[in-house]
């Protein structure tokens, strides 16, 4: 119909339908409500489960276990929706324990609570191109949990097939720049002689990274 609107003709609906907005969960929505986590951080978790993905990886429910589920209800709300959020951030292309990691991002978050430091974990990450690249060309793993980048140990058999190297094969290295990673790093020490594995080890309380290495 025609209606007179600041002194001209406009068309005004009649009994607009209003619009569907519509929630959809999981099916294990009610199953996380149930466990005892607060409704926004089932929401927040369950829309992780939704779209599969977090930064360079997916994530299913299969994915967490229980003793995630329960030290993530130990959270005050705030607290839980920042670890989640870090956890979605985080780059899981080579983590294999999920569960495992979330627990870890959980522990540093109390770690920087108790030293009175803002809670943030925003360092820029590896170029996953160059990683996929130094992979190929070595046929060697790359295992990522919290606190720690494992590279072989042990490496494929074509490089060594005969036991782990023993005492005195391993060197210590302190002071690594936190934005130097694997792709930068392998290339330098195999000009020392062959790699049996490169644990890097990353405190996101020190503002250095520090390595242990095998050489054969």
């Amino acid at each position: 119909m025609a209606a007179k609107v600041n002194g001209s003709s406009a068309l005004v609906k009649e009994d607009e339908e209003p619009m569907d907005i519509t929630v959809t969960h999981t099916e294990l929505y009610q199953t996380l409500i149930d466990a005892g986590l607060p409704q926004k951080v089932v929401e927040s978790l369950d829309k992780i489960f939704q779209t599969g993905k977090c930064k360079g990886g997916l994530v299913a429910y299969t994915d967490l276990d229980e003793r995630a589920i329960d030290a993530l209800r130990e959270f005050n709300e705030e607290g839980a929706l920042s670890v989640l959020l870090q956890f979605k951030e985080s780059d899981l292309s080579h983590v294999q324990n999920k569960s495992a990691f979330l627990c870890g991002v959980m522990k540093t978050y109390r770690q920087r609570e108790k030293q009175g430091s803002k809670v943030q974990e925003s360092t820029k990450g590896p170029d996953e191109t160059k990683i996929k690249a130094l992979l190929e060309r070595t046929g060697y793993t790359l295992d990522v949990t919290t606190g720690q980048r494992k590279y072989g140990g042990p490496p494929p058999d074509e490089v060594h097939s005969r036991a782990q190297p023993g005492i005195g094969t391993e060197v210590f290295v302190g002071k690594i720049p936190r934005d130097l990673y694997e792709d930068e790093l392998v290339p330098l020490f195999e000009k020392a002689g062959p790699i049996w594995d490169l644990r890097l080890m990353m405190d996101p309380l020190l503002s250095e990274h520090f390595l242990f290495i095998f050489l054969f």
